[in-house]
């Protein structure tokens, strides 16, 4: 039968033991914690550069050359004529022409043409989009 010191010291060790083990598994837990919030926070920030470098327009010097092509015979008295746009191609720093193509309107839409926009910077393709009727008529207002 183990004596009432004997019983005091087995539990100090144990004691011991089990806050020297916790120190350790805390303060791995607090490196790998730390490592992480950097790792997760290093890949936001170079996630958001991309995503903000991607929506950056291109520019260029001067407008490339339009090529003319023959407009395909239309589908339908619904369908109109959408003019072809340009694509910026990232690889070699140049604009690429899109032809142009045939869609039903969407209802209560217009389709706004693309157009080149010039800075001090250089030009670059804005590109045609569909808007809403009240939209156009504002546009048409506030650029008089």
């Amino acid at each position: 039968m183990k004596t009432n010191e004997d019983l005091q010291r087995d539990l100090q060790d144990t004691i011991q033991w089990e806050q020297l083990s916790g120190t350790k598994e805390t303060s791995l837990i607090e490196k790998v914690g730390k490592n992480l919030k950097r790792i997760i926070f290093l890949t936001c920030l170079a996630g958001m550069g991309i995503f903000f470098f991607s929506c950056a327009p291109s520019y260029v010097a001067t407008q490339p050359a339009y090529v003319e092509y023959q407009r395909p015979a239309q589908p339908s008295s619904l369908h109109i004529w959408i003019d072809g746009d340009w694509r910026y191609r990232r690889q070699n720093h140049s604009y690429e022409q899109r032809n142009g193509y045939w869609e039903k309107p969407n209802q209560g839409r217009t389709y706004v043409s693309g157009h080149w926009q010039s800075t001090p910077r250089g030009q670059y393709w804005v590109a045609g989009r569909w808007q809403r009727h009240d939209r156009q008529r504002y546009n048409d207002n506030h650029n008089r």
